[in-house]
């Protein structure tokens, strides 16, 4: 069998195409492939993703989208590969042909529950808690503020940081600005900067 075989599964469909209609149509991470299936080719690292490559050319894959990738016959793979793989959280399954047998498997993202206690216990504890919290927020600021400032204060802070950069973003690339405005319900009435800002921040945080 000649080329690559590639075989996925796509968790769920986003409705209206790629053009966006709704704030509640941007894509999330449940819209990636739960599984690709690839056979007679090499696979490498490149940059924070891999390549598939056979005598047809390269197929770029972004780990970010991908659960499972399964091995099929005639597939070598490097090392860094697999590194960047296991980094995004991507399980590798060696199988038969058209994956009817099952030969080995790395392990998954959930071979250990110690980082969510972890979480948990930080986020259960006040004191643990406001730590986190400030470490977080004080990564965001040039200068240092108060450690006595409560959550409430430090995103004040928060906001008005980022009004002044959407001010100073406006006046430098002269794109007109009349501030942060859009609503869930009404995508479509808000100007291209404000969706643009919304489909960035909602993309982020369902990668995160």
């Amino acid at each position: 069998m000649d080329g690559i075989r590639y075989t996925f599964t796509v968790r769920s469909v986003g409705r209206g195409g790629m053009r966006i209609k709704d704030l509640h149509d941007l894509p999330k991470f449940s819209d990636g492939w739960s599984y690709l299936y690839v056979e007679h080719c090499r696979i490498d690292q490149e940059a924070k993703a891999i390549a598939v490559h056979d005598e047809d050319g390269k197929v770029p894959v972004p780990c970010a989208n991908l659960a499972l990738l399964m091995l099929g016959p005639g597939v070598s793979i490097t090392h860094a590969a697999v590194s960047v793989l296991a980094d995004h959280g991507c399980l590798v399954a060696w199988c038969g042909e058209a994956g009817v047998r099952f030969y080995s498997v790395g392990m998954g993202e959930t071979r250990s529950s110690s980082n969510l206690l972890h979480q948990a216990r930080i986020w259960a504890n006040p004191e643990l808690h406001m730590q986190v919290v400030h470490r977080l927020y004080q990564m965001r600021f040039s200068e240092k503020f108060d450690p006595a400032l409560t959550l409430q204060q430090i995103r004040g802070m928060e906001g008005i940081r980022v009004r002044e950069a959407y001010a100073r973003a406006s006046r430098d690339t002269g794109i007109a600005w009349s501030g942060r405005n859009y609503s869930r319900d009404k995508w479509s009435d808000s100007d291209p900067v404000n969706r643009a800002l919304s489909a960035g921040r909602d993309n982020q945080v369902s990668l995160s």
